[in-house]
């Protein structure tokens, strides 16, 4: 298993694409995760991406890549991609192919941001269906290129949710990309999702979080990994059983995001809630309070106090240590 740095950790530093592997080696890191391909050549030109290729393997630098999303109404969606699930799979071909000239046999996806589950304007299910409709649109172009994409955990579908999107479209085409601390955003208990995703992981976000009650409910931050409640070297252990050679992608940013868990209006929003779920969430909570009380946790509000360029290369660092002390050898 090999450690690298997904580039929105950064995003800050304003990196070319080049400059980006350069930074990642000089960190020692394996290897950079981009956010996708208009992002790295906005007219998409191959020759550009095999150059880029070419840079990374002279640094030894693993490379992935994200793709825009398949949900046409998603807040995320490109302006000018079409509706229609044909029309924006015929979109998708040549931001496939550049995933293909990189020589990569996987690409993150994500269905909606973390808003698009509560929106009123179009149902959260019509979203997800409307994405799953594109990605069977998708299946020939996928299957022509050897390519299959991992649908991240990205605050947006719950485990059961992300089962069943993979479940419809087939998993011969779609992956998972598992984000380590998004899980309890979406109230899935971390461990027992990362057991049941874990045979179709190809991707990682790897992160940790805290979670801290307020009068709302809880709030979630994210962490360094080894750093957080999340159940990393568990977690570890579950992914090498399954793909001892998947890439793990330091993904780390600022702010806190609110879970409203005491509100029942919000809670209805997740119909298949399970209680032992929502109590496995509410348990790592009161774990992290214990230790803000202790002083061995810095809680969020003291840690958002620090703005993000002073603490992003540290919280980088401090993640790629932890994950090399903790990775799973046989």
């Amino acid at each position: 298993m090999r450690i690298g740095l997904d580039c929105y950790t950064v995003s800050h530093l304003g990196l070319t694409p080049a400059d980006s592997l350069q930074f990642a080696a000089s960190l020692q890191l394996d290897g950079v995760q981009f956010l996708e391909p208009a992002a790295l050549v906005p007219d998409l030109a191959p020759d550009r991406f095999k150059q880029l290729r070419r840079d990374a393997d002279a640094l030894n630098l693993y490379l992935e890549l994200g793709l825009p999303s398949p949900n046409p109404f998603g807040q995320l969606s490109p302006p000018t991609a079409p509706i229609d699930p044909a029309e924006r799979a015929s979109w998708f071909r040549p931001h496939l192919e550049a995933v293909a000239a990189l020589g990569l046999p996987h690409a993150r996806i994500f269905i909606g941001n973390r808003h698009d589950r509560f929106r009123t304007d179009v149902p959260w299910s019509r979203q997800c269906e409307a994405a799953a409709q594109t990605l069977r649109a998708m299946r020939a172009d996928l299957l022509a290129l050897g390519l299959r994409l991992g649908v991240e955990t990205h605050a947006d579908l719950t485990c059961d949710e992300l089962l069943r999107l993979i479940d419809t479209v087939g998993d011969d085409i779609l992956g998972v990309t598992l984000d380590t601390g998004n899980l309890p955003m979406r109230l899935d208990d971390p461990l027992l999702a990362a057991e049941r995703l874990a045979p179709l992981v190809v991707m990682t976000h790897t992160k940790d979080a805290v979670l801290a009650f307020t009068d709302r409910g809880l709030c979630w931050q994210a962490r360094p990994v080894g750093e957080g409640c999340i159940p990393i070297p568990a977690m570890l252990d579950l992914l090498h059983r399954h793909n001892p050679g998947l890439n793990l992608s330091i993904e780390l940013h600022p702010r806190t995001y609110d879970l409203p868990i005491f509100d029942p209006s919000w809670l209805a929003w997740f119909p298949t809630l399970e209680p032992a779920s929502l109590a496995a969430v509410v348990h790592l909570a009161e774990g992290c309070e214990r230790r803000f009380a202790d002083g061995s946790m810095p809680h969020p509000t003291e840690v958002e106090a620090l703005p993000w360029p002073e603490r992003a290369e540290a919280w980088i660092t401090r993640s790629a240590a932890f994950l090399r002390s903790h990775l799973p050898t046989s």
